[in-house]
């Protein structure tokens, strides 16, 4: 019995060297650039998985030379990036993830007062997304040329740290507070058309900088899901069966939204079909979203990647 339990063991040994266990896989390094539109404002998204996460603006000490002295007196943030990661780790996928994001702020300023963090380290991936209404035209309260300046400068300096890093442009949303009050940016106008500005802008700036490797249609995917009848227009008069993307203040969004922008992501970043994850999917559990519910912000999120502009 000692002699057959020896020859096995010698076979399973003999096996491993020949077909040697495969090395750990390497991890694909992604950092977040933005503000309140990656960290969100309101819990659970705000502190959602933050442990899973490196936020920058957390590290004891920060970067040399910026202005970070109000950031310290807070907990870690997780955000959508947090949820996203959440998303990866279930989809099987090696995601180490970071999160460059300071509320109200700008790509201008993360050139000036960021691009340490920015150039810290070859990411694999990066994604980019301007102050809420920076892109859209002067005439609504915008800055577009300051946006498709910056957007640039900071795609060239993270290619200037690895070529080959694939940088993508998060196209942010339509705020509600912006159009349905009076006296607004798009007060009188549809929904629509702060989304159409937006869309415009951030596929511009993928079209004539050749470099980004394309657009994640957040934005438009908001749309999609109040077209499809699965969210409400406006929060100012809500409808029952239809969830409310936006939070309290109509401007962030609530889980509903965050859930929907991270499914973007994961399908147009790592090309996964968030439609895999099922109704039984846990980050829409931990955020407290039903599970019919999470099945149609995964099927909108896959319609939306795919989907030509306009529907």
């Amino acid at each position: 019995m000692a002699a057959a339990l020896a020859a096995v063991s010698a076979g399973w040994s003999q096996a491993a060297l020949a077909h040697p266990a495969a090395p750990p896989r390497k991890p694909t390094v992604i950092l977040f650039v933005g503000n309140s539109f990656f960290h969100g404002a309101f819990e659970p998204v705000l502190s959602y998985n933050a442990a899973g996460i490196t936020d920058e603006n957390f590290k004891p000490g920060g970067a040399a030379g910026r202005a970070r002295s109000t950031l310290h007196n807070r907990a870690a943030w997780g955000g959508i990036p947090g949820i996203f990661k959440k998303l990866t780790a279930e989809a099987g996928l090696n995601y180490e993830v970071h999160m460059e994001a300071i509320s109200g702020q700008t790509l201008k300023f993360h050139y000036d007062s960021a691009l340490a963090v920015v150039q810290q380290r070859p990411w694999d991936q990066v994604v980019l997304h301007d102050y809420s209404t920076g892109p859209v035209p002067t005439r609504h309260g915008g800055q577009p040329a300051r946006f498709f300046d910056y957007a640039t400068r900071l795609e060239e300096a993270v290619h200037a740290t690895n070529s080959k890093a694939q940088v993508y442009l998060y196209e942010t949303w339509a705020r509600a507070d912006l159009t349905y009050p009076a006296g607004k940016n798009y007060s009188g106008l549809p929904l629509d058309s702060m989304t159409t500005d937006l869309h415009r802008a951030y596929y511009r700036e993928a079209a004539q900088d050749k470099h980004f490797a394309g657009v994640a249609p957040a934005g438009d995917a908001w749309l999609w899901a109040i077209q499809q009848g699965v969210a409400m227009p406006n929060p100012y008069a809500p409808e029952a069966g239809k969830v409310d993307l936006w939070g309290p203040d109509h401007y962030h969004p609530s889980i509903y939204g965050a859930y929907l922008n991270a499914c973007v992501l994961l399908d147009r970043l790592a090309h996964y079909d968030p439609r895999q994850l099922g109704a039984h999917e846990k980050a829409a559990a931990d955020l407290g979203i039903a599970p019919e519910v999470a099945v149609k912000l995964q099927r909108i999120a896959y319609e939306q990647v795919r989907a030509a502009w306009p529907h």
